[in-house]
Formats: structure tokens, sequence, C-alpha cells
């Protein structure tokens, strides 16, 4: 399994070769390992580089064993190709779940929509995300945005048809009670479990009508039969 620097070796480096200070991928992990770590901001990931030892900066590529300034992380984000970034980083995601899941089976996967805090302005509708977690590690395997025009259940097929479902079990809520997304599951040799709650009551009493048994079938007598 590559470590994640050589994942994020991948991503194109946007930047004048003039002037570079520090390796593109170690500015990703030191972003990467700065969120983990609880960091919302750029302000936020340039105080805890400083607060951080000098051998695990050099860990990460910084050979002077200092992090970035706040113009250098700004600078980065502001041009970064944000689709190569994500590709290398969920695909570093993918090779981390295969590796330590070990071949078990019934792995789990969860369908999970946000609206992104702080993201509403007046009228204007928040950033929706969806993302695919892989439930035991904790880590996204893929992500996108949901448009308004659209909905979780179109939103997550393109997510399940880039993904290895083979001996897995994706979990939702009642938004992808939808049969194109359980064909979807099915079709890539996997599993899902779709919850459904009272908060929709005509689908709930539908689904519950199919599973209650049915009545006893009557017996008519053949003189009966005759006779009507």
């Amino acid at each position: 399994m590559r470590s994640l620097a050589e994942a994020l070796n991948e991503v194109p480096d946007h930047r004048s070769r003039l002037g570079r200070r520090h390796g593109l991928s170690a500015l990703l992990v030191f972003m990467c390992t700065g969120m983990l770590s609880g960091c919302q901001s750029l302000q936020a990931l340039t105080s805890w580089g400083k607060r951080q030892e000098g051998a695990l900066l050099r860990a990460m590529g910084f050979g002077r064993g200092r992090g970035p300034g706040y113009g250098t992380l700004q600078r980065l984000v502001r041009d970064l190709n944000v689709d190569a970034f994500e590709c290398a980083l969920f695909g570093w995601a993918q090779e981390v779940l295969k590796a330590q899941s070990g071949g078990a089976d019934w792995e789990g996967l969860a369908l999970d929509g946000k609206v992104l805090r702080g993201s509403r302005a007046g009228r204007l509708p928040g950033e929706h995300l969806l993302s695919v977690v892989a439930q035991e590690l904790g880590i996204t395997l893929a992500q996108a945005d949901v448009p308004p025009s659209t909905n979780e259940a179109k939103a997550c097929l393109p997510l399940l048809a880039g993904l290895n479902l083979t001996n897995r079990v994706v979990t939702g809520d009642a938004a992808f009670m939808q049969r194109e997304v359980c064909q979807l599951i099915i079709k890539q040799q996997g599993h899902y479990l779709i919850v459904l709650k009272d908060n929709q009551p005509e689908l709930h009493q539908t689904v519950q009508d199919w599973f209650e048994p049915f009545p006893p079938a009557r017996r008519v007598s053949a003189t009966k039969r005759a006779g009507a």
C-alpha cells in the first residue's frame, strides 16, 4: 500500500518552478494532517504547523523542519487542481480500505449527505455534499456535489459506479430507496440496507403491507360453486 505522500505525488503541480520552497506533496500532506487534527481554516493550519516538532515536519517533506506560512497555503488552495487532488486522495483511501479489510465479508459503506455549515447565503441554498464513507475505518471513498436541480438518489449513482462494491453493504436512509440505486448496487455484486423510518408514513405503510402475511384462503365447496 502506498503512503499518502506517494499517492499525492500524482497531483499536478500548478506552480511556477521559480521560487518554490516546498514540494507540492509535502504541502498537501501538511494540509491533510492538520485537518485531521481539527484545523478548519488556513489560519488554524498555519498556527498548527508552528506548534509541530521539526522531526515531524521533516518527515512530511519540509527539509528545514519548518511548516509553510499562511501566504503559501493561500496561493496553494487558490489554484489547486481540486479534481486531481480528490482523485488521488480517494484512490489512496480505497487502497487503505482494501489493505485493512483483509478480505472480510459484509464490509459497510455509508451514503451520507450534508449541507456544509455556513454555506447558505440568504435565499441561496447551501453547499450540499454527498459522501460514501467506509464505516469501520471512517474514511471517505468518494464525494460529490448535489446540485439543487437533482437529489441525493441521483447524485449517488456516479459515486457508486466508480467503486468496487463486491461483498460490501451499502447503507443509507429512505432517500436512497430507489429502484435504480438498488439495481446498480446489485449489478456491482454488492448488497444494500436502506433504513425507512416513520417520518415517511405513506412509504413506510406501503413497505409494511408488503411484509404482512396474506390472509388465509377461503375454501368454497363444489356444491356452493355450482349453485352460484
